[in-house]
Parts: C-alpha cells; structure tokens; sequence
C-alpha cells in the first residue's frame, strides 16, 4: 500500500497579510516569517565568542544549545512568525518625567508574558493558526530571527531597531506546521551578519556615551554584568553594586537610557499610543519610592518574580547613590 502524503498547509502572501490584519486590531505594530532554518554559522560564532568571553555573566540560561534549534521548542515547526508589540506611551513618558524613580516603560503595564501570550492566542484562534506561542518563554534567539524576517536591525545598544518607529516595542512568536511559500521566503531582507550598526546607527555613539554604567561595547553586545538592568532585574542578590554607577541615575526597575537616547526614538514619538489599559498599580507606586504592602499586589506585573526583598534592595541602592554620585543624569 502506498503512503498518504500529508499536506502541510501553507502561508503564502495573503494569509500572511491576513494574519497582520487580525494581529493588528489586537495591538501589534507589524507582522513577519521566517522558514525554520539553522542560524547561520556568522551569528552562531558571534554569539559563541560573547558566552566565551562571559559577557552574559552569570545568565546559564542563555548558554544552551536549543537557542539554535527552533525544533526543540517545537519538533514539529516549519515556520517562525514574528510579531512586534509597541510599548511606548505618552501617558508612561509624562509620569517617568515627574516620577522621582524609574521604571523601565515595559513594566508600567502588566506582565507582558500575560498580555501577549492572550493576544497571540487571539490571532491565532481568528486565523486557524496551529503551533506553540512564545513570549520570551522559550529559548529562541527572538531578535535575530526578527532581524532576519526584517521587522528591525540590532543596533550598537543591542536592541532591535526599526527605522520610523524606533526600539519601544517587545518581540513574541509563533512556531507553526505550516510551510512558508516561495514568495514569502523569497521577499525576506537580506542580511549581512548578527548586527547592521553602521546601517542603522552609522556613526551615532549616543548610547554608549550616556549609558550610566558604562554596560555597551559599542558593537551591539555588552557587559551583561554591569547593566542596569541586570543589576536592578536578573542579578540573584538583592543588593545592586553601587560602584559600578559612573553617572546619577534613578532607574529602581530596569533601564530605558540606551533607548531614550536612541534619535530613532526620539523621530518615533509621533507615533507613541496616547495611553494604555493594562497599567499595574506597582509602577507608579515603586515609582515614588514605595514598596507595596505585599508580594501578592505585584501579582500580574513584571515585578512579582522578583519580589519585595530585590526592590527594597533596588531603592536602597538608588537613594544612597543617586544624590552623590558624580555627574548628573537621571536618564532623562
């Protein structure tokens, strides 16, 4: 007896047009596809020489082998879909003005796992679409395969920049059965390597001129240790390394200076939402430099799997240093 074929069903131009279509009426700025592929040996030896040199400090899990392997999180996967989801709000900026402590924008709204895990579950109920949502929940490379599918180019911060509408925007996918057609796969940017810094930044140093900890090296990575970010977010010990600060800041909960800075946000303002629905009473109150009564009111934010003790210990280390240090800068 002869085998059954089994057909795949395939995204072609217009289902992909059409999945942009129901992707934006839930929030999502842009749509875009990549075949499943093995990264290429430029990016995967780039990636390899940052762990060698331990640039992701003590981040194990960014070590692992799967992080090429977009079948291990989903065996079955024939293409990526990629989806951008803008953060910037002119509500958030106007507080982080007044604000006497910062929050990095993401965290002003509700874990974002949450939001866009429901959000992609939309889309993909609206258009039949099978496979596996990711929302920083797996161990993809998410921004170089949104690079390779053209939603942006890695700039000398690291972030994902697309021109005209910035970096202020989070990246969630779709692994899915379904097969990319010819046109699609066929239309897809051309790359030239892990990073385009001399397309998109040319000359422009900013970022790393105005980073309070001197975290970036200037060609897209950094010293994972010494960011911000990882200090007040990723760092095990709830006590932030002070003598790292070469600038005054304030930021209690992440960093947004590298992008603040960034001219292709500041060209992209216009275009910031007014206001948004989801925000998490947590901010505005770590914000003013208080501490929630409780761990279950971080519920549903950015800030519970943290919890009290690593705020606490973020705001100590703000209020002893932000009046003292040399230079001022408060990231504004």
């Amino acid at each position: 007896m002869a085998a059954h074929r089994v057909l795949l069903a395939v995204i072609g131009r217009t289902r992909l047009d059409a999945i942009a279509r129901v992707a934006a009426g839930v929030g999502f700025s842009a749509v875009a596809a990549v075949p499943v592929t093995e990264p290429s040996a430029e990016f995967r030896n780039w990636w390899l020489a940052f762990l060698a040199r331990g640039g992701h400090s003590d981040l194990a899990y960014l070590e692992g082998p799967q992080r090429f392997d977009l079948r291990a999180v989903l065996p079955e996967a024939q293409s990526l879909l990629l989806f951008r989801y803008p953060y910037r709000f002119r509500e958030v900026d106007e507080k982080l003005r007044l604000a006497p402590y910062k929050v990095a924008r993401y965290a002003w709204q509700k874990d974002y796992h949450v939001i866009l895990k429901a959000k992609l579950a939309e889309v993909m109920q609206a258009c039949s679409l099978a496979g596996r949502a990711v929302t920083d929940s797996a161990p993809l490379a998410e921004r170089y395969w949104a690079r390779l599918a053209g939603l942006g180019k890695i700039g000398r911060n690291g972030m994902l920049i697309a021109a005209g509408s910035g970096s202020y925007f989070l990246i969630a996918a779709v692994l899915t059965n379904e097969v990319l057609a010819a046109e699609v796969v066929e239309s897809l940017a051309q790359t030239k390597g892990p990073n385009d810094i001399a397309d998109i930044c040319g000359e422009c140093n900013l970022c790393v001129e105005a980073c309070p900890t001197a975290a970036l090296t200037g060609d897209g990575l950094m010293k994972t240790d010494r960011c911000i970010s990882y200090q007040t977010i990723e760092k095990r010990e709830n006590e932030v390394d002070v003598s790292l600060n070469q600038k005054r800041h304030h930021w209690v909960f992440g960093c947004d200076v590298c992008q603040q800075v960034c001219p292709h946000n500041k060209t992209a303002l216009a275009f910031a939402e007014p206001r948004f629905n989801d925000e998490h009473a947590a901010a505005a109150a770590i914000a003013a430099g208080e501490l929630p009564a409780t761990r279950s009111s971080l519920k549903l934010s950015s800030f519970y799997r943290r919890g009290l003790a690593k705020l606490a210990g973020n705001l100590r280390a703000v209020m002893s240093f932000s009046d003292s240090a040399p230079g001022p800068h408060d990231g504004e």
